[in-house]
Order: structure tokens, then sequence, then C-alpha cells
């Protein structure tokens, strides 16, 4: 009579195939709960969403900044190619930037964040 180990082992190759299609299960559910509701709550009615913060010009076009928020203006840091760095009021939605704009973001220490006049520069 032989004895049977009573805790059989998966096989390796079944197991990484199980790990596998619980990681992309749970990629899915993270990217359609979180992405989704995200972009649908902070976009003003009749604009479309792109990329929030700093986009790269596009063939034709500037650079920009999307404010992603409704209800705030705020200060960004501007970097440009030649010309150093500035401050620049934006409100919600997209905002075109210098033509050698190389790099944009959210200033949080500047003047507190947060401004009141779209536009409006500062060093």
């Amino acid at each position: 009579m032989t004895s049977r180990d009573p805790s059989p082992t998966p096989r390796p190759r079944r197991r990484s195939r199980l790990i596998g299609l619980a990681v992309h299960a749970a990629a899915c559910l993270l990217a359609c709960t979180v992405t989704a509701p995200a972009q649908a709550a902070t976009a003003p009615a009749g604009h479309r969403l792109h990329n929030c913060g700093w986009n790269e010009a596009a063939q034709g076009e500037h650079a920009y900044y999307e404010h992603c928020a409704t209800d705030t203006d705020v200060w960004i840091q501007v970097t440009r190619l030649f010309r150093g760095k500035y401050h620049r009021c934006v409100g919600p939605g997209r905002t075109n930037l210098d033509a050698d704009a190389t790099g944009a973001w959210y200033d949080s220490t500047y003047r507190g964040g947060l401004c009141s006049h779209p536009g409006d520069t500062g060093p």
C-alpha cells in the first residue's frame, strides 16, 4: 500500500497562469473604477478632458496646461527654453503656453497655490 500526500501542490504553470489572470483582472477593475469617474467628475460641461497638467505641443499647436479642477484658479510654474521660468495664474480647462515652453506644473508653494485672476503672471 502506498501513501499519498494529503495536500497536493498545484502545478507551477497553472499557478502562474492564475496569478497572471488575477493581476490582469485587478488592473482592469482599478482602471474602470478610478480613472473614468475621476475624469467625468472634474470635466466642465461640454469640455473634453485631455491630460491634466503639462501637455507637449502637437503639430501646429502650442504646448498647454490642462487644469482639471472646475472651481479653482491656481498658480503654475512654466519653464521656457532660453527665457527662464515664470509663474502664471490659470483657470479651469486648457491654457495655451508660450511657443518655447518646455514644461509646466502646479506650484502650491507660490503664494499659497491659489490665485484669482487667470492670466496674471509672476516671477
